[in-house]
């Protein structure tokens, strides 16, 4: 799966639909409400390219809100760095024995890392399913592991 990463930036009138990859509190139902004008502080955007989370209702082309933190967490969906390799979206476990990282594509591996081979960018607060939100402008290509 590709994502691409805009700029931090303020989002636009998009839709906001939650996923059962979203954090814990965000139902599974594709309930829409519209998104504030306004972010927080350490919000950014990415928009996904490619279907391989499709098993968490992420698609080509939607754009996911993620908030920028680094911190003990179980079993939330995450952008991160592995091994210096290019981003990631995954489910992650973090633990004092290390970092369990497992994709939405049950074809693909689970991963088992230490803490010092991962570094955690950010959790998915929301996904904004409007197409017409143009967050592509000064994007970087990100791939899934």
């Amino acid at each position: 799966m590709n994502i691409s990463m805009s700029a931090p930036t303020h989002a636009g009138s998009t839709v906001l639909s939650s996923a059962s990859c979203a954090p814990k509190g965000i139902q599974s139902a594709r309930a829409f409400k519209t998104a504030p004008r306004r972010t927080r502080h350490n919000t950014y955007a990415l928009k996904i390219r490619g279907n391989r989370m499709r098993d968490c209702n992420l698609f080509d082309g939607d754009v996911i809100i993620i908030r920028r933190f680094q911190c003990d967490t179980h079993e939330e969906t995450a952008v991160a760095h592995i091994n210096q390799q290019p981003v990631a979206l995954k489910q992650l476990s973090i633990s004092r024995f290390g970092v369990h990282l497992w994709p939405a594509d049950t074809q693909a591996p689970d991963l088992f890392l230490h803490n010092c081979d991962i570094q955690v960018l950010g959790m998915v607060m929301g996904v904004a399913q409007d197409s017409a939100n143009d967050l592509a402008a000064n994007s970087y290509g990100l791939m899934e592991h």
